[in-house]
């Protein structure tokens, strides 16, 4: 069908406004242009999505099946059908409509990763992989397309071809924060948290306006904060069976079993550190200031590692038995942030 001049010049105005988030001036434009051509199926399809951004998916739907009713042959008005009942949470219509416009516009890249997306959101995953294999197949130069076939193999639990197709999409696009991003999040997963900090603070720098990023950093910041205190633990068993019966008293035992844990855990700390670029460091200090319990956590910690410098120094048991108080302490504070924060998501 082709689109008089007067109605592209409206679609393009409306879909710059769509793209700048005036998503008010894109609707009102759309609809001064349908008050004249209430049945053009275009400006009906584009309202869908102007509507559909700005989250009325009722709303959007019913412009979308318009669109569908007045041109059934054109696969974007089935793929606007899709999305908005995937967003109303009708994933059988979802897969029906998707189904529809694949069936139209079968080697169409777009219309493959959309066909994945839905699939996903409708928790089939197995077939979701499928289609966004199917999706790279058809442009394997996308690195949108290896992005979706990277999230839903971590969706899957296949870490090994999340981390490949991640890689390709930034190799494809090294511009791209969101693969940056959601590659450092499998590094979290994979237990690399080093490499994971690396990768957020990049992402942060590639697009400042994830605020997703910051939110990685306190959680890859919490597990490191796990990793040291378990490694405060097996150091403190060390130092109180090393200071014998009387924990009072000075030993060289104890002296040397925390010498040892002090150097073993500053090793750790520094090839931590040393992995991590100087501009990490802004944003771990920018995480440490919005979460006062990370915040806390730290400096126990440090009171930890003060603990057994004592012990190092005068061989007095009693030391590492404090950390004790400091590590229950800290497990305490770790289930009541815990708790509170699973509530105020629910």
């Amino acid at each position: 069908m082709t689109t008089a001049p007067g109605t592209a010049a409206v679609l393009e105005r409306a879909e710059a406004l769509r793209q700048l988030g005036r998503l008010d001036e894109a609707e009102r434009t759309l609809r001064e242009a349908l008050a004249g051509e209430p049945d053009d199926p275009d400006l009906l399809g584009a309202l869908g999505w102007v509507l559909y951004v700005a989250d009325r998916h009722a709303e959007g739907l019913a412009a979308a099946e318009a669109a569908t009713a007045r041109a059934p042959e054109d696969a974007r008005h089935h793929l606007l059908r899709a999305v908005l009942h995937a967003a109303l949470g009708r994933h059988d219509d979802a897969v029906a409509a998707v189904g529809a416009a694949g069936s139209l516009a079968p080697q169409d890249p777009g219309t493959a990763r959309t066909r994945a997306r839905v699939l996903a959101a409708a928790g089939r995953l197995r077939e979701a992989g499928d289609a966004a294999r199917h999706a790279v197949a058809l442009a394997p130069e996308s690195s949108a397309a290896h992005l979706l076939l990277a999230d839903i193999a971590d969706d899957l639990g296949d870490r090994r071809t999340a981390r490949r197709a991640y890689e390709e999409s930034l190799r494809l696009d090294p511009q791209n924060a969101v693969a940056r991003h959601d590659l450092a999040v499998l590094d979290v997963n994979t237990r690399h948290p080093a490499r994971a900090l690396r990768g957020l603070v990049e992402a942060g720098t590639l697009d400042p306006t994830l605020p997703i990023v910051l939110r990685t950093i306190t959680v890859v910041l919490w597990k490191l904060s796990w990793r040291l205190r378990m490694l405060f633990v097996v150091a403190t068993i060390a130092c109180v069976a090393a200071a014998g019966p009387a924990p009072d008293a000075s030993t060289w035992s104890a002296r040397a079993a925390a010498s040892v844990a002090l150097l073993v855990i500053g090793l750790l700390v520094r090839r931590t550190v040393r992995t991590l670029p100087e501009r990490t460091r802004p944003a771990v200090r920018a995480a440490l200031r919005a979460d006062g319990p990370l915040r806390f956590t730290y400096l126990a910690i440090t009171v930890c590692a003060v603990l057994f410098l004592a012990v190092a120094v005068t061989g007095v048991g009693v030391f590492a038995a404090l950390v004790w108080l400091v590590l229950g302490l800290l497990g305490a504070l770790a289930m009541v942030v815990g708790l509170a924060r699973r509530f105020r998501r629910t």
